[in-house]
């Protein structure tokens, strides 16, 4: 598809997403929005590389709202890449000499191709982060720590990026630790951590359901979430811009979360689903057993152990609470550091083990495939498009997708990811720019056949 085309099929899709959803904005508000300068996808992402002019900044600048970025127009560009300009930021520093990654490149990479969900054959990994009308922005692929396939189309290896909710792993990751470590029972239900939440639905879930995303609340991050501006999603996210909500008010972020009502008939750990005000609370819950703040407790476990090259940015709400859900920046290579410490090559980048064998094992075998099948997991369309012959078992501890070979998947919104293969010695990270709900993110599917041909070397 051109550019052209892409533009009209975002149009297109308006209508498609609303016609289902009575308290969604209309039609009308929707096509303004798409309307309104740099909504729309004008530039290829190579732009990127060259840099914007001012007039082109500024326009991003007045223009921006969680809602604008989604749209992954022209601006959205700006913003993956310069989020830290508009919503207050902590770093995790980094410590010691930067960890060196050698190159070992495998050209053949370029030539990958795998079977799709519906059972046709992908076009090559090459082709595809190569199309005029991608929206991949920098692909990394490593095999026994070594890079074995990098390409950079649409950013500067040194430019940090949004990890959009790849982030999750981070705190599900930093939770099981605390598990393991005896620091905290899982089976305590989150009021005990948050007292703020106390007296709320929140009552009634279990920190391992929640880690699992098995709240058992009305909280789903779904495309009528995603499209309705009075959703308990865009109510937390608009907090953490301290923005107006849809009414208006410019809201506190606890007593959005204490608004959580229960899903009629359903209670926690039944039934999986994807939310990002899940993993709000969970940051608040590391917070509570540390007595750290979430920034500077990834900077004492994670981010000061990996020789990463650059500060780990985490933006923070106007309470000043890490939103630990999305708003993480790094270097594509700084995140395949961190994807590292998940397999046998930890060593890599650090001195020392940082994910024990039980902290792995906990996240490999600790949820349920009964509240997967039952939730909305698989029906996302990048499970399906790219796992459909290959499906995972569950999600687990804020990864989206867990295989029976123990191989661990984080998809991120505008098309972020994060795979790690502990078994095959082989994780894959990427960054793109990609607009909301309008294609099904295929990228996954090369990381994971990356590992399985590459195990096989």
């Amino acid at each position: 598809m051109n550019l052209s085309a892409f533009r009209f099929a975002s149009i297109a899709l308006v209508p498609l997403f609303l016609s289902t959803m009575a308290t969604a904005q209309t039609n009308e508000e929707v096509e303004a929005a798409m309307k309104a300068p740099g909504a729309q996808i004008t530039l290829p992402v190579s732009a990127v590389r060259k840099g914007f002019n001012k007039e082109f900044v500024d326009s991003a600048r007045k223009q921006f709202s969680n809602f604008h970025m989604q749209l992954g127009g022209d601006h959205a560009l700006y913003y993956t890449t310069h989020f830290t300009e508009f919503v207050p930021a902590a770093m995790a520093l980094p410590s010691g000499p930067v960890s060196e990654l050698k190159r070992l490149p495998k050209p053949e990479l370029a030539d990958l191709t795998y079977t799709m969900g519906d059972g046709s054959t992908s076009k090559t990994l090459q082709a595809h982060i190569n199309d005029p009308d991608s929206r991949v922005q920098g692909v990394m692929i490593l095999h026994k720590g070594n890079v074995v396939y990098e390409a950079f189309p649409g950013m500067r290896p040194e430019q940090l990026h949004i990890w959009a909710s790849v982030a999750k792993s981070m705190v599900g990751t930093l939770l099981t630790m605390l598990e393991s470590e005896g620091r905290v029972d899982t089976s305590r239900p989150i009021t005990d951590f948050v007292p703020e939440l106390k007296g709320s639905e929140w009552d009634t879930v279990p920190l391992i359901d929640a880690m699992n995303m098995a709240s058992g609340l009305d909280i789903s991050e779904d495309a009528e979430a995603t499209m309705n501006p009075r959703s308990m999603f865009q109510r937390i996210v608009g907090a953490d811009f301290g923005v107006p909500n849809a009414d208006g008010v410019v809201e506190d972020e606890m007593d959005v979360l204490r608004d959580a009502k229960q899903i009629e008939g359903e209670d926690a750990g039944e039934v999986a689903r994807y939310s990002s005000v899940i993993t709000k609370v969970l940051v608040a819950v590391v917070e509570d057993i540390t007595g750290q703040t979430y920034t500077s407790y990834v900077e004492d476990r994670i981010w000061s152990h990996i020789g990463a090259r650059s500060p780990l940015v985490i933006n923070l709400s106007p309470q000043g609470l890490a939103v630990g859900y999305g708003l993480l920046h790094s270097t594509l290579e700084d995140l395949a550091r961190y994807a590292l410490i998940f397999t046998p090559s930890w060593h890599v980048v650090s001195d020392k083990p940082l994910v024990a064998p039980e902290v792995l094992r906990k996240m490999q075998t600790g949820s349920s495939a009964e509240a997967y099948t039952a939730g909305d997991f698989p029906d996302h369309s990048w499970v399906r498009a790219n796992f459909g012959q290959d499906m995972p078992i569950f999600n687990s501890h804020q990864w989206d997708a867990v295989w029976e070979d123990g191989a661990l998947f984080k998809h991120g919104n505008l098309y972020q990811g994060i795979y790690t293969d502990p078994a095959r010695d082989v994780v894959g990270v990427f960054f793109a720019t990609s607009p909301v709900n309008l294609a099904p993110d295929l990228v996954p599917g090369y990381m994971r056949e990356a590992a399985k041909k590459l195990a096989k070397q």
